[in-house]
């Protein structure tokens, strides 16, 4: 088993990357952490194969600077609006005459309930066990050794548009690295940044991306619901680069710079002078402008998620309230804004760096961040699955099988 891991987040506009190794006592330390200009991707998936192509290739090449087995196994995430998730059931029947439950009888259980009405041109990316049955009694999490006839597995399957995840492969592959494994993106932001605490009194985490912002639900620590919505803070970007007339990169320093999800903590007599970001713009304009097209946008985004997620909340209360992370919930007075439109508490996740050594100061600022959450959560995915050897895409493997979030 290889002791280095790389971990990519691939979102639309950067690429984080975390490379970690495994010492002999098990412990695991963070060799590099990193942020890559990302080209060729869009809405969580490969847009453009050549852009994305040039972008791994440079990509690969500073891995190996880092380390010359960093590009050969890698953990990477997924993250589009055609990963879909559903609930499944499998039975099996226990095999012993004893009527005692062994691994081989949760192995055909949950086999099965991976057969069960397979969608057309999707792969199963990840089966998560939510809870088992023994004869018709629930709420059981492991039920290796108890006694009965009948086992039954309710579990979440996660399944991949197998276009997008082939591409995703073998453009990675392609330019050099090796993947062993895939995980979904609120999957593995959730794994850096929620609690047992929360997951088990009832929590939903959003993870705001630039191209998307992905969702997963929990109660009792099971997982209820998982989505990736094609919406994000580049959206955001995009609404003040119109509203101002101005090019994408001066409106997204604006944004970072001056934005503020609440325009009414913002002086009108404040402005924001355009020639400190592009000095052929000469125009003075409003930031209390500027701050009201931001919390138009993030307010849309936010009603788009409460519509998404009204089904589940007319049955689940969600006491932990929202956890938000990603790139896109830097914005101050965000966390405000979430209470008001989603009508439930609401904080920032920051990913647990506490089981990873991190030598380096400026690795450990840099990782201290919610845009970091899913590259953390992969690194905890990557490590705790085993990664697997090369050739996991062109052997049409399905990964992670059993992953628990």
């Amino acid at each position: 088993m290889s002791k280095i891991l790389t971990c990519l987040d691939m979102g639309s506009s950067q690429i984080k990357g975390i490379v970690t190794e495994r010492a002999k006592n098990g412990s695991v330390s963070v060799v590099a952490a990193f942020r890559h200009p990302s080209q060729g991707f869009r809405r969580g998936v490969i847009a453009d194969v050549e852009d994305a192509r040039e972008t791994l290739g440079e990509l690969m090449e500073e891995l190996k600077h880092i380390s010359k087995e960093a590009p050969k196994n890698i953990f990477v995430n997924i993250n589009s609006e055609h990963v879909k998730a559903r609930v499944s059931r499998g039975i099996s029947a226990v095999s012993q005459p004893d009527r005692e439950i062994r691994k081989e009888d949760v192995e055909r259980a949950v086999q099965s309930s991976r057969a069960a009405k397979m969608i057309p041109n999707y792969k199963v990316l990840h089966t998560i066990i939510r809870e088992f049955l023994v004869d018709d009694i629930p709420g059981i999490q492991d039920p290796v050794g108890m006694s009965g006839s009948r086992l039954e597995v309710s579990t979440l399957l996660i399944e991949a548009f197998a276009p997008h995840f082939d591409m995703l492969g073998k453009t990675l592959e392609d330019a050099g690295g090796a993947v062993s494994g895939v995980v979904f993106n609120p999957f593995a932001s959730s794994r850096s940044t929620l609690t047992k605490k929360q997951k088990e009194l009832g929590v939903l985490m959003v993870d705001i991306g630039s191209g998307t912002t992905s969702i997963v639900a929990f109660e009792e620590m099971k997982p209820l619901y998982a989505r990736s919505l094609p919406i994000g803070a580049g959206h955001v970007t995009n609404d003040i680069a119109i509203g101002l007339k101005i090019p994408i990169d001066v409106a997204e320093r604006i944004k970072l710079q001056y934005g503020t999800a609440d325009p009414r903590k913002t002086p009108k007599k404040d402005t924001v002078h355009l020639y400190e970001f592009d000095p052929g713009l000469r125009e003075e304009v409003s930031r209390k402008f500027v701050n009201e097209i931001i919390e138009v946008r993030i307010a849309e985004i936010l009603d788009i998620l409460n519509n998404e997620l009204q089904p589940l909340r007319e049955r689940f209360e969600f006491p932990a309230g929202v956890v938000l992370t990603g790139g896109g919930v830097k914005l101050e007075g965000i966390t405000e804004l979430v209470r008001t439109r989603l009508k439930l508490p609401a904080q920032i996740g920051i990913p647990d760096l506490s089981r990873i050594e991190i030598p380096n100061p400026t690795y450990e600022r840099m990782m201290d961040d919610p845009e970091f959450a899913v590259a953390v959560g992969l690194v905890a995915v990557g490590w705790h699955e085993e990664p697997r050897p090369r050739g996991l895409f062109q052997a049409g493997k399905n990964i992670l099988k059993n992953f628990m979030p």
